[in-house]
């Protein structure tokens, strides 16, 4: 299967790219800065962004045959890992890359788009540590969920023709691969203090890629 990776330089998506060639996958990746990713067989890098439609069309188009399938490992960037750090990041990063995704998907007849959330998007703030939910409304972390959401309402809507896969991650952690544990589209019962290491996410981004089982759906994961 021939994949498209968006966010493919950030610490979790090098983890997604090694993951795709691992299990014998090829990779389109759409990086701002190419030399971010090693040379790697079965590895095509353009240099670009998804919020130029001209570079999505690029990274489509760059290979033989289009993507089976896409995966965005985008998140938006703050100054500092303070969650109170300013956003450094355009407020839409996230929603209009997708939407931009989207279409380019619509225009080659790709179905399949896998994008990584965290837990606390959508419908399943609920079901949040309180001490997060209290972050995600008062620090700056508030435009990275307002834009997460924006993903999950315009990705929902515009399903029409795609299959998508909202995965929901609890607090990302280093470590190894462990097994994943899936608690519903919500994350009912997830508990306060969960995580889960950014190699078992991407692992699962590409399960999701790979298979049907969480179509239409936003499984909340955690090891």
């Amino acid at each position: 299967m021939h994949v498209l990776i968006i966010g493919a330089s950030g610490r979790t998506g090098l983890l997604v790219v090694d993951e795709a060639l691992k299990r014998g996958h090829t990779v389109t990746a759409l990086v701002r800065d190419p030399t971010s990713l090693p040379p790697k067989d079965g590895l095509t890098v353009v240099k670009g962004t998804p919020l130029n439609k001209a570079d999505i069309e690029t990274a489509f188009t760059i290979t033989a045959t289009p993507p089976a399938a896409v995966i965005i490992a985008l998140n938006a960037r703050r100054t500092s890992e303070s969650p109170f750090a300013a956003p450094a990041s355009p407020p839409r990063l996230m929603a209009d890359s997708a939407a931009n995704v989207i279409a380019a998907m619509n225009a080659h007849g790709v179905r399949k788009i896998v994008i990584m959330q965290a837990l606390g998007v959508g419908d399943s703030l609920p079901n949040l540590f309180f001490a997060m939910r209290w972050l995600i409304k008062y620090s700056a972390m508030a435009a990275q969920f307002a834009d997460h959401n924006l993903v999950d309402e315009e990705v929902k809507a515009a399903s029409e023709g795609v299959d998508y896969v909202l995965a929901r991650p609890t607090r990302l952690e280093e470590g190894d691969r462990m097994p994943v544990k899936f608690f519903g589209d919500q994350g009912m019962g997830i508990g306060s203090f969960a995580s889960i290491t950014r190699k078992s996410v991407a692992a699962f981004l590409i399960d999701a890629a790979e298979k049907g089982d969480w179509d239409k759906e936003t499984p909340v994961i955690a090891n």
